[in-house]
């Protein structure tokens, strides 16, 4: 249950976070969770899943305000793919994204918590 509810919060974060920042936020908000929960295991995945739970919902609120079929078409003929291709690849990228700054992220917090660690 509490797995869930981390899912949740992460995933509103991300959606949030790059509603107004933009889609660089998705490696900050990934890195400052992964940097908390160094101890938590899986929380790079969970981080990565969470990026696109919350992108997925940003594209579904974007495709009820507009043509987003007809983007996807455009877009899927420049980059040589279909639109359901356009779509995996819009959810793909920001939890791609998020799992390598979380990965770095928690590899850099856990070396800064070891006594007597290098610094990096």
């Amino acid at each position: 249950m509490m797995q869930l509810a981390r899912l949740v919060l992460l995933a509103t974060a991300f959606a949030i976070a790059t509603a107004v920042v933009g889609w660089w936020a998705v490696p900050i908000v990934a890195a400052v969770y992964a940097a908390i929960s160094v101890a938590q295991r899986g929380s790079a995945l969970l981080t990565g899943i969470a990026a696109m739970i919350g992108w997925g919902a940003l594209l579904a609120v974007t495709a009820s305000r507009g043509p987003v079929g007809t983007l996807a078409a455009e877009l899927g003929g420049v980059l040589n793919l279909n639109s359901a291709g356009v779509y995996a690849v819009t959810i793909a990228f920001p939890g791609l994204l998020a799992i390598s700054a979380a990965i770095v992220a928690r590899a850099v917090a856990f070396a800064a918590r070891q006594p007597g660690a290098e610094p990096l």
